[in-house]
């Protein structure tokens, strides 16, 4: 199914059918659900595309230092490819709530631009504090290619050969048949395009940075992303990430690429907003997004309060287009061949020579 212009209507409806499972009466005695749901609103763009993002987390489980939640996300880009990916993750506070742990593991569909689809699962650790986060993703897709552009090129060949006869002759002329073959062959071949998503993982480190903390909490990443390149070489490459949150519903972020050719970019500017929601305030009447305006207030983040962060990890399947490749299995090759008869001359027949005259007998009493 196309998720084009529905994605924030498929979102929300995920979010919903998740929070019904997590009912509230579920949440084991004695624990505190300190975690709220939210829906994160996103669009990146540089000077060539725009793409955008809606993700849901959703609480399942929780306890007073324990989440385990659910996480579908959509997102698309105007060059028109789309994505679903659909994940559960677990968060722990640990070293007397100065860390949170965090693993997560996703099921993602792509859509390319080219109306392929492609599947994978993938993988993610990460560490975050009120100073330094790590994360590393791993990315596994199925391994078929998909023809996205094929032509076919015709060439044609010619070889002659002639058989000459005895020669005869025909009045004054002498002659001589001949025979003339032509063999014609024409050779198709078919030149095909793929496109295939890519193994690989990407990682990052950053730190928060002591600025304006007291109205914003800014972080500045380095990383590192390796792909399995099936058409050449692999792609691997740098890349950087900086953030600025205001409180936990507005962030402004900015990404550079060194590798151009696995990011179709070498930088995306952008902004998210996450809006708290409770299923249960929908169900009652009351506002599902209730508390959204203390999520706009600058302040710093709290460590527990980012247990409910969307998930950081790339949001498309990566993908690459192979140059033009003959398929040797569609091409064909006919012959044809005509042939023709003729004569020629190649010469007269001599004329005979005259006889000669005979001499006169000489008479008679004639001394010879």
């Amino acid at each position: 199914m196309k998720i084009g212009h529905h994605f924030l209507a498929l979102s929300v409806a995920l979010t919903t059918l998740a929070a019904s499972a997590a009912d509230p009466e579920g949440t084991p005695s004695g624990t505190t659900a300190n975690v709220a749901g939210g829906i994160t609103l996103g669009v990146h763009a540089n000077d060539a595309r725009t793409r955008g993002l809606a993700d849901a987390l959703v609480p399942v489980w929780q306890n007073d230092s324990a989440l385990i939640f659910f996480n579908p996300r959509v997102s698309f880009n105007d060059a028109g490819a789309e994505e679903l990916n659909v994940g559960m993750g677990w968060r722990r506070l640990f070293a007397d709530d100065r860390l949170v742990l965090g693993a997560n593991a996703f099921y993602d569909t792509r859509w390319s631009r080219h109306n392929n689809r492609f599947d994978q699962v993938g993988g993610g650790l990460e560490l975050l504090s009120s100073w330094f986060d790590a994360r590393v993703n791993y990315y596994y897709p199925d391994d078929e290619y998909e023809i996205i552009e094929e032509h076919q090129t015709v060439e044609t060949g010619t070889t002659s050969a002639t058989y000459l006869g005895t020669p005869y002759v025909s009045g004054t002329a002498i002659l001589q048949d001949q025979l003339t073959t032509t063999e014609t062959t024409t050779t198709t071949r078919w030149w095909e395009q793929y496109e295939a998503a890519l193994e690989g993982f990407d990682a990052e480190v950053g730190c928060r940075l002591p600025f304006l903390s007291d109205l914003a909490t800014s972080r500045i990443f380095v990383g590192y992303q390796s792909f399995d390149n099936p058409f050449g070489r692999d792609l691997n490459g740098l890349k950087g990430r900086a953030e600025v949150r205001f409180g936990e519903g507005l962030l402004l972020d900015v990404e550079v690429f060194e590798n151009e050719t696995l990011n179709h970019a070498d930088f995306f500017a952008g902004i998210r907003l996450r809006l708290p929601f409770s299923i249960g305030n929908l169900i009652s009447g009351a506002n599902p997004f209730e508390g959204a305006s203390e999520h706009f207030r600058p302040r710093a983040q709290s460590l527990a309060a980012r247990m409910g962060e969307m998930v950081i990890r790339d949001m498309n399947i990566r993908l690459n287009e192979s140059p033009f490749t003959e398929n040797p299995g569609r091409g064909t090759q006919t012959t044809g061949q005509t042939s023709g008869t003729g004569t020629t001359t190649i010469g007269d027949v001599p004329e005979p020579e005259p006889e000669p005259e005979p001499e006169p007998e000489p008479e008679e009493g004639q001394e010879t």
